[in-house]
């Protein structure tokens, strides 16, 4: 996998394999229990579903999506410019289930993802305890402000200048999603492109959203 043009810590990568996958994982954020375990947790406490979700069903939505559970502990917190203006952090999402997407505009798969899947989701899904947090990672105001514009992205599009935020988050490819619950915590890990609007994808974000914020 060669790099992209961009930052140094950062590849661009689409639906990889999950020995592929693990490349990327981090010490603090993808160092999790057995699945089965962090599961179960998540149903007897901080996710009870409103509409019953078991933990095998659950189980069979990270695999279909091929996401990588993360420990359940509470998310790192971080507060960024917006690109239309003012800021934005994490902790004003709480009671949401939160996307914190991180891409960039030379991302070639970002830019198919973005404008798309998650644009998707994000008008769908308004109304609902639901947000996408979409981080450009080392850029110019100006070029993301341009993409953003005739991309017609309706994200709440944040700009981590200097990489701190995806250092913090071990962001080693674009794009990479971290899914966080109503509870802000953890709940699972994306490195490259996932179908956020198929069948999987829905129904993990359906149980999400019908856990209660606590």
């Amino acid at each position: 996998m060669r790099p992209l043009r961009g930052p140094a810590f950062l590849y661009s990568l689409g639906s990889i394999p999950r020995s592929a996958r693990l490349a990327f994982g981090s010490p603090r954020l993808a160092t999790a229990a057995p699945r089965r375990a962090i599961l179960g947790a998540l149903l007897a406490g901080s996710l009870a579903w409103a509409a019953p979700a078991s933990a095998d069903d659950i189980d069979q939505y990270l695999r279909e999506l091929q996401l990588n559970a993360l420990p359940g502990e509470r998310a790192p917190t971080f507060s960024l410019p917006r690109l239309d203006g003012g800021t934005a952090s994490l902790a004003e999402q709480q009671g949401k289930v939160v996307l914190v997407y991180f891409w960039a505009t030379w991302c070639g798969y970002c830019r198919k993802e973005l404008p798309v899947a998650i644009e998707k989701i994000v008008r769908e899904r308004r109304g609902q305890p639901f947000t996408v947090l979409a981080v450009s990672i080392a850029e110019l105001r100006d070029v993301v402000a341009g993409y953003v514009k005739g991309a017609g992205v309706t994200s709440s599009v944040l700009l981590d200048g200097d990489g701190a935020v995806a250092r913090e988050y071990r962001v080693r490819a674009t794009p990479t999603t971290i899914v966080i619950g109503r509870d802000g915590r953890l709940v699972a890990r994306a490195s490259g492109t996932r179908e956020w609007d198929g069948k999987a994808g829905r129904a993990l974000l359906d149980a999400l959203v019908a856990a209660p914020a606590k």
